[in-house]
């Protein structure tokens, strides 16, 4: 938490409040910033004086001090409310040093500082020096050389990201850093973490279960691999620093990986299975043989991905087929040891590698940064990269991030199905961040789009909608499979808005939901659990009744006939 002390004896005390003021333009008369920002952490901030600029000084909750221009910059000045008081009385013209490079040397900088303060003294401050002298004293501060406090400004500064960025709160888009200067890259933030573990391991063997599957459960109930993660940061730091007494590990990584993918419930190929047998392979060891087939085993999904490995093997009858073709086996590495597969220079990987990986090591804030920083960045040709970026938004639990994205997503979209259909994925982000009337709203848009006129608003039970003749049967939306989504985000609003009492928009959306299941064919049993759990949530105890019978019916008929899934894929 931060001290508070120095900013009570600033507020309670005029004179030095006055001091502050002028001529160090540190007036706590104009805290208020005059547009609403938050930091993208949710981390708290409070406004505490201004300067002539518009700019703005906040406290942060761990006690650092940021300031935000009026023209949409931001940074972290100083680690505590002494150290930026400090800043702002002994180098008054810091925001005039803010391009010089970290490594200025000492007297280029105190003759900076000393030709800035003598313009203030000479243009509307000649007591300077008296004023800094009360104002420390009182205080209990230190006059610092101008290269120290430069120093400290700087190191502050180089902080800002990830966890001091300043957003806009109506827009959500970020302030751009205050200072020009380069920052750290991401892919070394997260290598650095990932060349650790991959150092502990191949100095310490006893340590490799920390690598090793291993089935956890979430909250939820969702089983997943615990050790997952920090399997991948590792494949990721061999891939870039090779070495052949890695063997033993490698194989243990890909009998790992293996196992995972062999026990996903979805199957699934995964990046870093691909990434295992190739560093396995590249060793070319003939008794690794049953090791790479084993990969390829590992489920449909792998078995097709990893057809083209030469393992002498033309179907998956026996084991007595393997035969060893080094020469196959090695022009098979090559076409892969490249900078768009698995090459050993970090700077060929995608941004979204080193983001994801970030994500997945629990680094939230440091993926947050970046991702925001990609969203605000993406331009009309961007949109490939939105589907990721709102995944990854929405992992990281930043659902208002992650409707923005959408948002933009929704407007790049150059059909009308399209839109259409993009617009319930919107709704349910909106929905998960809180904001009903907002994920209401989108819901409409998405029927309007596809077919007519707006729901009523939130009220009593409504008519059935869709009077309209409805288009030709080969071109009516509700055959088509993401229809599903815009009549389950409707039940899912509904249950969403009676929890947080909003009977009228839980109606509402229950109806909408329930005029569009009528109208589709091919239901599966998702949605009459969908749709019975809504209506039990509005209390509507006829519609409970009949989904319940409905959901019944269904499970029995697959039950039944578990191969003939028919119309009803669930």
């Amino acid at each position: 938490m931060p001290d508070l002390r120095l900013l009570d004896l600033l507020r309670q005390s005029p004179r030095l409040g006055e001091l502050a003021a002028f001529p160090f333009d540190f007036d706590l008369c104009r805290a208020d910033h005059g547009e609403d920002v938050r930091l993208a952490s949710g981390a708290p901030l409070e406004g505490i004086a201004g300067d002539d600029t518009g700019g703005t000084y906040f406290l942060h909750g761990d006690g650092g001090v940021l300031y935000a221009d009026s023209e949409g910059h931001a940074g972290l000045i100083a680690e505590n409310l002494a150290d930026a008081l400090e800043l702002v009385t002994g180098l008054p013209g810091w925001r005039d040093h803010l391009h010089l490079p970290p490594e200025t040397g000492e007297e280029e900088l105190s003759a900076a500082a000393l030709e800035v303060e003598d313009s203030i003294r000479a243009a509307y401050a000649p007591s300077l020096d008296s004023c800094r002298d009360e104002l420390l004293t009182v205080l209990g501060l230190t006059l610092r050389p101008p290269a120290e406090l430069f120093a400290r400004m700087h190191g502050a500064l180089l902080r800002t990201e990830p966890d001091h960025v300043l957003l806009l709160t109506d827009e959500g888009s970020a302030y751009h850093l205050l200072d020009p200067h380069p920052r750290r890259p991401l892919r070394d933030a997260v290598l650095a973490v990932c060349q650790a573990d991959l150092d502990h391991l191949r100095a310490d063997r006893a340590a490799w279960p920390m690598v090793a599957f291993s089935v956890t459960s979430d909250r939820s109930g969702s089983e997943h691999d615990a050790n997952a993660a920090r399997r991948a940061g590792v494949l990721r730091a061999v891939q870039c620093d090779r070495r052949d007494t890695d063997l033993p590990l490698l194989r243990h990584l890909l009998e790992q990986e293996s196992l995972c993918r062999r026990e996903a419930p979805f199957g699934g190929m995964g990046e870093e299975l691909h990434l295992a047998v190739f560093l396995v392979a590249r060793c070319l060891r003939e008794e690794d043989l049953p090791r790479l087939y084993a990969a390829r085993c590992a489920n449909f999904d792998t078995w097709c991905a990893l057809s083209a490995l030469p393992l002498g093997r033309p179907d998956k009858s026996g084991e007595d087929d393997l035969r060893w073709e080094p020469e196959a086996l090695q022009a098979w590495v090559g076409a892969l040891d490249t900078s768009e597969w698995f090459g050993d220079d970090p700077k060929s990987e995608p941004v979204e590698v080193w983001v994801t990986l970030a994500r997945r090591q629990g680094r939230t804030e440091l993926a947050r940064a970046a991702l925001i920083r990609m969203l605000d960045d993406i331009g009309p040709t961007g949109i490939s990269e939105l589907p990721w970026i709102i995944r990854e938004l929405a992992e990281l639990g930043d659902f208002l991030q992650a409707s923005r994205a959408q948002r933009l997503y929704v407007s790049l979209q150059d059909t009308d199905l399209a839109r259409g259909f993009a617009y319930p994925r919107l709704s349910g982000l909106e929905r998960q961040a809180g904001d009903l009337d907002r994920a209401w709203t989108s819901l409409q848009r998405a029927l309007t789009t596809l077919d007519g006129p707006p729901s009523p608003k939130p009220g009593p039970r409504q008519p059935v909608l869709f009077d309209i003749e409805p288009p030709p049967a080969d071109d009516d939306w509700r055959d088509k499979a993401v229809a599903r989504d815009l009549i389950e985000e409707h039940f899912l609003l509904s249950c969403s808005a009676a929890d947080s009492g909003n009977p009228a928009l839980a109606h509402s959306s229950l109806i909408t939901g329930t005029a569009l299941l009528d109208k589709v064919h091919r239901t599966p049993p998702a949605l009459y659990r969908a749709a019975h759990a809504a209506a039990r949530a509005c209390g509507d105890e006829d519609l409970t009744a009949r989904y319940a019978d409905l959901l019944a019916q269904e499970e029995q008929r697959l039950a039944e006939f578990p191969y003939d899934l028919g119309d009803n894929n669930d």
